[in-house]
């Protein structure tokens, strides 16, 4: 079994199973992508799972909530989304089927601080109990998400429980592969003590803050919603310039993506010394290119 990140990844954008989202999968290009990936061996990193199932602002089958994802110029989209989804023991079923169906996949899980810090770690180690006894030697990894910008914590203010969370986890699967995805908004030490209590990888950064990326304005579409998370090529300068700071901060394995549109931008992202490069919202605006660097990378290795 292959137990390493491939140079290029796929992150949320093939949904909460890691083998693709109803209905782009309706869409040729994108079920083109899926072939890549799977053929390829890419790894996927799934969309955030919770604990128990949760509803957040977004909900596929409510035709009226989905106005809380929406396309911005130049690639981008703008997401409220809201971590909805049915919870671990369903989204462990769904990665079973996908590595089954000869995709490889790792497991996002979201740890819902706004429980409280003692239940949300709980609930993390019950999650990750599920996947071991669903996925068994195939849960190698999981990937931890501390950066919602479109939940009810404060991104600034989750330091703590999210190091806590990963110490827990630590002494509990001392051999499993912990990778934290983080924000823009946390601050470098916040790596680098991850980095010491044990953390395998950092993956940085999930989506942006709407006011960061558009600070002189207009207002976000999505302001009843807290402004929602911006990602695809509007956020790339910003994410590019975090990441590259970063890497002179942590020596472990540096997963860095947000805004990637095209090659030349996966290239920028391994000059500044990425390990290996994540695509979001471009397989989902433009799986074409997408798949046309996942198959570029894939004879590089």
């Amino acid at each position: 079994m292959n137990r390493q990140i491939s140079p290029i990844a796929v992150s949320t954008a093939l949904g909460l199973g890691g083998r693709g989202i109803f209905p782009y999968t309706l869409w040729p290009a994108y079920r083109r992508l899926r072939r890549t990936v799977r053929e390829t061996g890419t790894t996927v990193f799934t969309k955030s799972a919770t604990r128990h199932p949760r509803q957040g602002n977004f909900i596929p089958w409510n035709p009226l909530t989905w106005k809380y994802i929406r396309r911005l110029p130049g690639g981008g989209l703008l997401n409220a989304y809201g971590l909805t989804n049915p919870g671990a023991e369903a989204s462990a079923r769904a990665i079973r089927a996908s590595l089954a169906a000869g995709f490889r996949v790792v497991p996002n899980l979201y740890p819902e601080f706004a429980k409280g810090p003692d239940r949300a770690i709980q609930e993390t180690l019950e999650a990750v109990r599920i996947y071991q006894r669903a996925l068994g030697r195939d849960f190698w990894a999981l990937e931890l998400n501390f950066s919602c910008p479109n939940s009810a914590e404060e991104i600034r203010q989750n330091v703590a429980q999210a190091l806590a969370c990963s110490k827990a986890l630590r002494r509990q699967c001392p051999d499993l592969y912990l990778i934290a995805k983080i924000s823009l908004c946390h601050p470098y030490e916040f790596a680098q003590e991850l980095e010491r209590l044990g953390v395998n990888a950092i993956h940085g950064v999930n989506s942006i803050p709407y006011d960061l990326v558009y600070p002189q304005g207009p207002s976000s579409p999505l302001a009843d919603a807290g402004g929602g998370g911006v990602s695809g090529g509007p956020a790339f300068g910003l994410a590019y310039r975090y990441n590259a700071e970063l890497r002179k901060k942590v020596k472990l394995f540096l997963i860095m993506g947000g805004g990637v549109t095209k090659l030349e931008d996966v290239k920028r992202y391994m000059d500044a010394g990425a390990d290996a490069v994540s695509l979001c919202t471009l397989a989902l605006r433009n799986p074409k290119e997408a798949a046309g660097i996942v198959a570029t990378f894939a004879k590089k290795a």
